[in-house]
């Protein structure tokens, strides 16, 4: 994804961003919105990075070892590394994600 200097925009207004973002996710009424959102927003690379993190949370989830996902998603050790940092000590994002795709 392309890189910008957080600097340049205050963490508050970072945050009101983020939310106003989450917002307009959440008003989307289906998968097929929310995809069709997503590709305008996104190019094929930065979709496939998204959901390559995914998939890493995923398969770390399952215990997979880190050999078995590089080899699997063709990414780096330090990728994996950062999804389960943030598996393991962010906001649990990930796994509220997760848990919510195993009830489906």
């Amino acid at each position: 994804m392309p890189r910008y200097k957080a600097e340049k925009i205050s963490y508050d207004k970072q945050d009101q961003l983020m939310d106003k973002f989450c917002e307009i996710l959440s008003n989307l009424e289906s998968k097929n919105a929310i995809r069709d959102f997503l590709k305008d927003l996104l190019n094929r690379q930065e979709r496939m990075m998204l959901i390559r993190r995914l998939l890493i949370a995923e398969m770390l989830e399952q215990g997979i070892t880190y050999r078995e996902i590089i080899k699997k998603l063709k990414c780096g050790s330090p990728t994996i590394a950062r999804v389960e940092r943030w598996l393991h000590f962010g906001r649990q994002g990930y796994k509220k994600a997760l848990e919510k795709k195993k009830k489906k």
